[in-house]
């Protein structure tokens, strides 16, 4: 049912998507750097959820706050306001790291009901914006109503959000549930003089598809599918001692699969890997 509501949404959810997207690349490096960062790669998962908490958390505090007022608890005003203000300054973070992730949303109904999930908790957040402007003024029923709005329309945002992760794996690892086979000990995977020389060149374990980098006498394996967004390493491009998804741009070291840019937030899945009697083989995975 979501689906069907958000699919009129498509042509404003890409071009918000590619609005922001334009954006960080009108910032070029630094923006790379930014985009890091607001996505959560140094965290070691999507930085967007540790926000949303704190919103929802906030905005639950201020409503029973609320709430007890009309039991005749008093003097609550203040942690009204200071708990207000703590919710929609994390609502403004939440805005700005989801829309970071959001540019990178496949397209379709992910995509749709993503930008769905964003629409509402804006409306939310200048609710709470409003709501907390009417309770620094000299009371009234604004600032209540608008709360306790904003609180409903948060739910709904929210209920969406986690549709979105739980259906459509979003800003999920996508090896979590996929880390391949183990091979205890080194396994041929591919003839020597198939592997060209720095050319990223797939090739498997069992069923497990690889990513193999061949430099001088070194040899790197990665899972081949990327962890963001599940992009094809074997297609992407080689960037120092990185290879760059050519879906979203997510750069891994080639020597033991670590984030180094985003929007990927965990690391692929690396192999020991070595050139023995003109074979490739490999072990592992790396733990």
């Amino acid at each position: 049912m979501l689906e069907r509501i958000a699919r009129p949404l498509s042509a404003l959810s890409s071009w918000i998507a590619g609005v922001v997207d334009g954006f960080y690349r009108l910032l070029g490096r630094p923006g790379k750097y930014l985009q890091d960062f607001l996505n959560g790669s140094w965290l070691g998962h999507s930085l967007h959820p540790v926000l949303t908490d704190v919103v929802v958390g906030g905005s639950t505090v201020a409503v029973l706050l609320e709430v007890l007022g009309w039991f005749g608890v008093s003097d609550l005003r203040t942690a009204i306001v200071w708990t207000l203000a703590l919710t929609w300054i994390s609502a403004l973070g939440t805005i700005v790291t989801g829309l970071t992730d959001y540019k990178d949303t496949a397209t379709g109904d992910e995509r749709n009901v993503a930008g769905l999930h964003g629409l509402i908790n804006i409306v939310a957040t200048i609710a709470f914006i409003v709501a907390f402007l009417a309770y620094l003024g000299p009371g009234g029923t604004l600032g209540p109503v608008l709360l306790i709005g904003g609180y409903l329309v948060l739910s709904v945002g929210a209920y969406i959000g986690g549709h979105v992760v739980f259906k459509y794996g979003y800003m999920v690892n996508h090896n979590a549930f996929a880390r391949g086979k183990r091979a205890k000990e080194f396994t041929p995977v591919l003839p020597a003089a198939e592997l060209a020389e720095n050319t990223p060149t797939k090739g498997s374990l069992g069923a497990t598809t690889l990513v193999l980098v061949r430099r001088g006498d070194v040899v790197h394996a990665l899972k081949e599918t990327c962890s963001h967004a599940g992009g094809p390493l074997s297609q992407g491009t080689l960037d120092g001692d990185t290879i760059v998804c050519p879906w979203h741009f997510s750069a891994f070291r080639l020597s033991d699969g670590a984030v180094r840019h985003g929007p990927a937030t965990s690391r692929q899945v690396a192999y020991r890997a070595r050139i023995n009697a003109e074979q490739v083989e490999v072990q592992g995975p790396i733990d």
